[in-house]
């Protein structure tokens, strides 16, 4: 099982589509092929943008709470303590605060929020590249 830190961009994205990239990493999600890392502050962003009504056309209420459910019942928490500031958008610090302390990929489609020179060894990969990947690693 393979451990990544999820967006909520590419959350979102996967959830109202099931036949892209982000799709797929939610398949995989509940598939129990991969495994969210997360902390407090990441599953109360899921909650709070997933609660949106504008998103009510594709996430039902019902599922909303099924799938707040099911990442806090099968993701690995992480205790973060390490600070990463500066950002373009200090909203996305938890992300990559969690991903360098699991030492995990930070998968989204905001690449550029997350620049190299502030958060260091971070492995960022688009929905895509981490779809590439598992590929690669089930097609030796």
């Amino acid at each position: 099982m393979q451990r990544i830190v999820l967006d909520t961009n590419v959350l979102v994205s996967g959830l109202i589509s099931a036949f892209n990239p982000p799709g797929r990493i939610v398949d995989g999600l509940r598939a129990g092929l991969l495994q969210h890392c997360i902390d407090d502050r990441i599953r109360t962003d899921y909650r709070d943008v997933l609660g949106r009504p504008e998103l009510e056309r594709w996430i039902h209420p019902a599922d909303r709470s099924a799938i707040i459910d099911h990442i806090r019942t099968s993701a690995h928490k992480v205790d973060t303590f390490l600070p990463v500031e500066g950002l373009p958008d200090p909203d996305d610090a938890p992300f990559a605060e969690v991903a360098a302390i699991a030492q995990v990929p930070l998968i989204t489609g905001n690449g550029r929020h997350f620049p190299r020179a502030i958060i260091g060894d971070v492995v960022v990969l688009s929905p895509s590249e981490i779809i590439e990947s598992l590929s690669q690693t089930d097609n030796p």
